[in-house]
Order: structure tokens, then C-alpha cells, then sequence
């Protein structure tokens, strides 16, 4: 049992590269097996369906960037102008860039009404939104919102200038002037 579960950790490491480069496009299950170096009936025997390695690789490229991003912030509280400043930073840096592609094109693949994908998406964008609400030095009834409000901010962006992300910057910056003069006005009562 644990050589099928190391060659099911091997091929979704593969995959994960795959998905990475290439986004969704090309998930035909001979191709995934090609990629991965084995047959598409060897893929079903680690995996149930095409729909549970679909999610396998999926979750495990979002628990990668989680913990780049939780290696990166650390665990303390933060405002949400500082929380915000660094999410930016790291969405304009190559280093994201592959997943900032791949996170479009699931929520856009999503949105079409694939049902798998709806479940992933939605899953991935609980995960983060909780992550950031974990580190949101807000009061406990405002963390999940403004979670929620960080990160429609960064995709927004992503979503509006594609190939074009620092021209977001304004808008980015507009809002981290408001959380600060926000967080001001609450120190001030």
C-alpha cells in the first residue's frame, strides 16, 4: 500500500508541474498519464476518477502556496494595510505568477458551471480566506469580511489588467491608504 501511495504522491507532484504550466486546458486523461509517465489506466488505479486527481493536484498546489505564503507573513496579527501591501507584492512577483494563472483559469473554468471545479474553487477560496482572517489584526466579527475583501481585491486586479498587473497599483494603493486612515480613526475613539 504505501508503494501506491508514493507513486499517487509522485504523479500529482508531476501533474502539479503540469497544471502550473500549462493551466486546465490540457487535462485529457491520456495527457495527464503521458505527463506523468505512466498509462491512463494506471492513473485510475491511483486515483478513483479523473475528478479525484483533478482535486488532488489542485489541493496540493494550493497547500504548496499556503505554506509559501504562511512561510512568508509569518503568524503574526497584522493590519490589513500591511497584510494587503505584502499580498500585492507577492501576486507582481514571477514567483506567483504560475499560480496566479492557474487560480484564473480554475475560478474562470468554475464559473462556467463545471461542478468539480465549483467545489475546488470554492473550497481553495475558504482556505484562503480563512488564512487571511487568521492573521487580520481587526476586531473577530470584521476578520472573515475583510478577508474576503483582500483577496476579491488582488484578483480583481488580476481579473482587470491581465499581463498588466502593476497597472492595478493604484487602485491597491488607494485601499491601503483607506485601511490606514481607517485603522487611525478607530485608535483615535
Amino acid at each position: 500500500m504505501a508503494k501506491r501511495q508514493d507513486k499517487r504522491a509522485e504523479v500529482i507532484d508531476l501533474l502539479a508541474v503540469h497544471f502550473l504550466d500549462t493551466g486546465l486546458s490540457d487535462t485529457g486523461l491520456r495527457r495527464l498519464a503521458e505527463v506523468a509517465g505512466t498509462s491512463d489506466r494506471m492513473l485510475l488505479y491511483y486515483f478513483e476518477n479523473k475528478e479525484e486527481l483533478v482535486a488532488a493536484v489542485l489541493t496540493h498546489i494550493a497547500s504548496g502556496l499556503s505554506a509559501s505564503l504562511t512561510d512568508m507573513f509569518g503568524n503574526r496579527p497584522l493590519p490589513p494595510s500591511t497584510l494587503l501591501e505584502t499580498l500585492w507584492a507577492a501576486a507582481k512577483s514571477e514567483a506567483f505568477k504560475p499560480h496566479l494563472r492557474l487560480w484564473l483559469d480554475l475560478a474562470a473554468n468554475a464559473n462556467r458551471g463545471d461542478p468539480l471545479l465549483i467545489s475546488i474553487a470554492q473550497q481553495i477560496s475558504a482556505g484562503w480566506i480563512d488564512w487571511m482572517a487568521n492573521l487580520l489584526d481587526v476586531p473577530a466579527a470584521e476578520k472573515n469580511a475583510t478577508a474576503a475583501l483582500l483577496l476579491a481585491t488582488v484578483d480583481g486586479q488580476l481579473v482587470l489588467f491581465p499581463g498588466e498587473i502593476a497597472r492595478g497599483e493604484a487602485a491597491i494603493q488607494q485601499l491601503i491608504s483607506l485601511f490606514k486612515h481607517w485603522s487611525q480613526a478607530v485608535s483615535v475613539c
